[in-house]
Parts: structure tokens; C-alpha cells; sequence
């Protein structure tokens, strides 16, 4: 393991001082490399896209499929490439269209949990959201990897090298208490798969029944902080912009699962203006037949 590691720092360190044209190259050889040499979980994509998108024909899936893989090699490596940027650089790839939002949020002291899904380059969103948004501390809920390693090496990039702010999946609400007193956002990917033991919510997502976590809500209930939905998508090649979507200022006011459904519905709507741009080889609907919801909503 060690001799992978080694292999590893000595490619991540070579990609991380290339130019954009030479990195997007290395992007486009591991395209032919995951897509049709490997073909890296291809049946997982294509019964994802054809279950999801079921009034799609074979070419239209096939073009969604291979544009998806094109925009996963360039995530793998702009992530390597990230120590190799300046904070300067790094702030200048991330553009936010509507600031106002968490900074109206900020103006009232109010803290508040951003919630999003696997979209565009999401290993920089917490980068992107530090450097955007100084006078704000930032934390970003994850799950721990199984290798030390390479969960130290994701930690140390998606947070700036500050360890402080990366809260432990299964710690988050302890985490969150400490920081009661503080004007925070909290970043959550929220569209991973519960565990099999932790199915209580689904909800119609894509035209499937769809386990969700729902502790994102449950915290913002407990703490009393707003929630808002975060888009994200490629405008051109290593360059994004997010786009804001207030759920609720007041989450004690809100219905049972009002907050979860809302985002479900934020998400879906995301993923259908941009196919292409969501995690179609996660293994996303495997519980999904098992799973004893306490709800379920249609969403329209």
C-alpha cells in the first residue's frame, strides 16, 4: 500500500504543476482509459440514466453517459491539480451569481446549512465557499475515507489545508453544537446513500423511490439555522459557478420533512437542466427497494 501511496504523490505532484491544456489532455486520455478500456461502472450508468430518464432514447442516454464521463476526468484532475493553485487562482475558478443571499444571512447573524449534492467539481466547493466568503467560518460535513491517506490528502485540499474545519459524518451534530455561538455555514453533500440500517425517508427522485438522509433538516430544527439549496455547474473547462436557492430562513416553522422534500425537489430540478453534471456511477438507488420510508412524497 505504501509503494501506491508513493506512486500516487509522485503522479498528484506532476499533474499539480501542469498547464490547463496539458491537464485537459491527461483529462481526455483518462476518458478513453475509464470509459472504454476500463469501462469504469458503465452498466451502473446506463441503468441509472435509462431508469431515471425513461423518455430518453438509447442515443440520447449514450451522449449524457459519455458527456458525464468527460466531466468525471476533469474533476479527478483538477482535484490533483488543486495543490498547484494559488488561493488567488483557486478563488477565480469558483464564481458565486447570487452572494446576497448567505451574505444577507451573514448581516443578521444568522448561521446557516448549505446543502447540496454531487454536482460540478464538488470536491471544490469547500475551497471555493472559504475564499468567496472571508468574514464566514466554513465547515464541510464528510464521510472519512477507509484509507488514511488518501482521506488526509481530500481533507487537506477541499478545506485549505485546515483541518479544524472538517467535521466527521457521524459527529456532526456535536460539531455544530461547539459552534452554536458562532455565524457559521456548514456545507453538506446530501445526496449519498443511507445505509441500509438508516433508510426512514424516500421521496420520488427522477422516477424512482429514493432513500435521503434527513439529519441536515433535524440539525437546522435543533440549531435554528437557515437553509439554503446550492447549484453548481461548469461554465468552461476548470471554471464554475454556484447559484443559491434559499429552503427556509426558519426551520422551526416548517412541516415535518418540508425542508428534505424541498431540497429533493432543488436537486432533481438541477440534475435534469444538467444531466451531465451529477454522479451517475454512485450506486445511488442499491437500498432503495428495501427501504421502509416514514414518508413518501410525490414531488410534482
Amino acid at each position: 500500500m505504501k509503494i501506491i501511496h508513493r506512486m500516487f504523490s509522485a503522479v498528484a505532484w506532476l499533474v499539480s504543476k501542469m498547464p490547463d491544456w496539458m491537464l485537459y489532455f491527461v483529462s481526455l486520455k483518462l476518458y478513453f482509459l475509464l470509459s472504454y478500456l476500463l469501462a469504469y461502472r458503465k452498466n451502473v450508468v446506463k441503468e441509472n440514466l435509462t431508469k431515471c430518464f425513461p423518455h430518453y432514447d438509447n442515443k440520447q442516454i449514450h451522449l449524457i453517459s459519455k458527456s458525464f464521463y468527460k466531466h468525471l476526468c476533469d474533476v479527478i484532475v483538477e482535484v490533483i491539480k488543486t495543490p498547484g493553485l494559488s488561493r488567488e487562482q483557486i478563488k477565480s475558478r469558483y464564481h458565486f451569481k447570487n452572494p446576497e443571499v448567505l451574505n444577507a444571512l451573514q448581516s443578521k447573524n444568522k448561521s446557516t446549512i448549505i446543502v447540496t449534492g454531487h454536482l460540478g467539481n464538488w470536491e471544490w466547493m469547500g475551497p471555493g465557499m472559504l475564499l468567496n466568503f472571508p468574514g464566514l467560518d466554513g465547515y464541510v460535513v464528510v464521510k472519512p475515507l477507509s484509507d488514511p491517506f488518501f482521506d488526509d490528502y481530500l481533507n487537506n485540499m477541499r478545506m485549505l489545508q485546515k483541518s479544524d474545519v472538517i467535521i466527521p459524518f457521524k459527529q456532526t451534530l456535536r460539531y455544530m453544537i461547539r459552534n452554536k455561538d458562532k455565524t457559521t455555514f456548514t456545507l453538506f453533500a446530501a445526496d449519498q446513500t443511507p445505509h441500509r440500517d438508516e433508510l426512514k425517508f424516500s421521496a420520488q427522485f427522477l422516477n424512482r423511490p429514493t432513500p435521503f438522509f434527513t439529519g441536515f433538516e433535524k440539525i437546522a430544527k435543533a440549531l435554528d439555522q437557515a437553509v439554503i439549496f446550492m447549484d453548481m455547474y461548469r461554465v468552461r473547462r476548470g471554471y464554475y459557478e454556484a447559484v443559491f436557492y434559499p429552503i427556509t430562513e426558519n426551520p422551526g416553522q416548517t412541516a415535518d420533512y418540508e425542508i428534505t422534500n424541498a431540497f429533493v425537489r432543488l436537486l432533481e430540478e438541477a440534475i435534469e437542466r444538467r444531466p451531465e453534471n451529477w454522479m451517475w456511477s454512485h450506486r445511488r438507488w442499491k437500498y432503495a427497494e428495501s427501504a421502509g420510508s416514514e414518508t413518501k412524497t410525490d414531488i410534482a
